[in-house]
């Protein structure tokens, strides 16, 4: 799909620290970003503003993958699909960012799914509006190159394994276990994904 041509209305398209300030203005505003301003939403942004800046700190890139990005040899958009109270995504996006800040072919658009639901619908992952959920887009051709999302692959398998074992867990029960299994992966499982994704685009 040759996204930018096929969805020239993408609603306003940010950069990584354009989008962690955001989320952090919602946290300190108590707000949220999306349609639905539910409570739960809102106070999942306020962790994941907390998450964004401890990830930030704390995760570094291997440098396997910081070889594959160095020798990456066309020019990628990447176009981030999220929202301030996605879980995963306050996980994830800090990797990304910081994937896209080591080579200057990479650029990085976050957006937001719910001003951007015809996009969203292109991308959906078993049906569902999933996020976050990233496209990659030659920026010089328009073709799309790929997709990753929403989650490691690594990671989803664990889910697919909790909810087989625990089909009556709760939500905060399940969301409890995700994290724990990112802050146990410390990144690992997401740069394996991108190792794999990003080789293809390098030299030879």
């Amino acid at each position: 799909m040759d996204l930018l041509v096929n969805f020239p209305e993408i609603k306003n398209a940010y950069s990584y620290v354009d989008y962690r300030n955001l989320v952090t203005a919602y946290a300190e505003g108590r707000s949220t970003s999306g349609v639905d301003q539910l409570l739960e939403r809102i106070e999942a942004t306020k962790l994941n503003a907390h998450r964004m800046r401890r990830i930030d700190k704390q995760i570094e890139l291997s440098d396997s993958l910081k070889k594959i990005i160095q020798n990456i040899n066309r020019k990628i958009t990447f176009i981030v699909i999220a929202e301030s109270w996605c879980g995963d995504g306050a996980q994830n996006i800090p990797m990304i960012a910081k994937v896209a800040d080591i080579s200057s072919n990479i650029e990085l658009k976050i957006i937001f799914r719910d001003e951007n639901i015809e996009i969203m619908d292109g991308y959906l992952t078993n049906g569902s509006r999933s996020i976050p959920k990233v496209i990659f887009i030659d920026s010089e051709t328009n073709e799309e190159l790929g997709t990753w999302g929403p989650r490691p692959a690594k990671i989803q398998e664990m889910v697919k394994e909790y909810k087989t074992q625990f089909p009556e867990s709760s939500h905060d029960e399940f969301v409890r276990s995700l994290h724990l299994w990112y802050a146990k992966d410390m990144g690992e499982a997401l740069q394996n994904d991108f190792e794999k994704l990003l080789t293809p685009w390098t030299v030879c």
